[in-house]
């Protein structure tokens, strides 16, 4: 196979490289990916005292091996006017779960670019983007926090926007004669005011897919650590489809370090217990049954089973009923513009929602203009 940029492949693509793994959705796969990188990374190989190497990071998908190239972000420091490498992390992964949100929720524009392909714009503020995690940790935390509390200040999610830009996500497979190359946003640029996201056809799938609609969006957004959110963004796909009969996950930690890329001690032991302790503490848990595996003294793995709380598997439940409006979304001609089904949820009003309810009915023509 060819190597192949995203820009020269349709939206909506099923990876190549992913054919044998038809039962995976995009979004699953798209998780699957390794895209971010800790500061405190041993990978990290620093060429100077500014620049850094791309790193390597190995990655399964249904038992194939895969291997993901994270070339970092190289831009010049502001205030030393150096040229600097940045890796995507937290902060990074937290403003594209907002975008998601954000286009999720919103309407897209849909253009062409000069070879009639077609391209997603999201249109918005920094204040926009900061309001949507402050939201969620408002939600999450019971505070009453205002978007100029957000964790991030507006230079902060620039920086983080330039990195997600910039960064080049290369794919290969285990022999790394095929590769698929991509980055999370495609461009980023300001117009009569408003902040234009032009979406990457992996995001793009993503929130097509409707998996977005069926997370606890609120929780993932207002997650403070890596591993944390991580864990959550995993837990979500993993219950998905949960009922209340209290079945657990049970992935091995090896499994389970691999994909959450948690920095391991040398000690297993206690790696297991931190990896436990981050699972306690959050809500979606209930409880965590560890079943240990021996060589001799030593801890070589361990079966971790987990149990989510009956309010996270009501949520998942409850999130599932909304995928439906993105199965009845569909492209205004006239405007060229995604719409899709209004849910209460989305409104902080009823009139809003039934404003915005009967124009898409009208758009899709269910009812006639009064």
């Amino acid at each position: 196979m060819t190597n192949k940029k995203e820009s020269q492949l349709p939206i909506g693509i099923q990876l190549e490289l992913f054919q044998s793994t038809k039962r995976l959705n995009l979004s699953e796969t798209y998780e699957s990916i390794p895209k971010e990188v800790s500061n405190n990374d041993p990978l990290i190989n620093w060429v100077g005292e500014f620049l850094a190497e791309p790193i390597e990071k190995p990655f399964y998908i249904d038992g194939r091996s895969y291997v993901s190239e994270i070339s970092p972000a190289n831009f010049k420091n502001k205030k030393n006017k150096r040229f600097q490498s940045h890796f995507p992390d937290l902060r990074e992964a937290r403003i594209e779960y907002a975008i998601i949100s954000l286009a999720t929720k919103h309407l897209i524009d849909i253009d062409t670019d000069s070879d009639n392909n077609k391209i997603f714009l999201l249109r918005t503020t920094y204040y926009r983007i900061q309001k949507e995690i402050v939201e969620a940790i408002n939600k999450r935390e019971g505070k009453k926090l205002r978007p100029n509390d957000c964790p991030y200040n507006t230079t902060s999610v620039r920086e983080a926007l330039e990195v997600l830009k910039r960064t080049d996500i290369t794919v290969k497979n285990h022999t790394g004669d095929s590769e698929y190359i991509f980055n999370r946003i495609k461009d980023i640029y300001m117009d009569d005011k408003k902040l234009v996201i032009e979406l990457g056809n992996m995001i793009t799938s993503y929130i097509s897919s409707g998996d977005w609609s069926v997370t606890d969006s609120h929780s993932i957004l207002a997650s403070k650590g890596k591993y944390e959110l991580k864990l959550r963004v995993l837990l979500n796909m993993r219950f998905k489809y949960a009922s209340k009969n209290g079945k657990p996950y049970s992935p091995s930690l090896n499994r389970l370090v691999r994909e959450i890329d948690f920095i391991e001690n040398k000690q297993k032991r206690i790696t297991l217990q931190k990896v436990v302790s981050i699972l306690n503490k959050m809500h979606e848990i209930d409880k965590v049954i560890v079943d240990k595996k021996f060589e001799g003294r030593k801890i070589v793995d361990a079966i971790l089973h987990i149990y989510p709380t009956l309010h996270f598997v009501s949520t998942m439940i409850e999130n599932n009923t909304v995928t439906k409006r993105t199965r009845s979304s569909f492209l205004d001609q006239g405007s060229g513009k995604l719409f899709v089904e209004p849910i209460r949820s989305d409104y902080s009003s009823s009139f809003e929602y039934e404003r915005a309810r009967h124009d898409y009915d009208i758009k899709k023509g269910k009812t006639s203009p009064i």
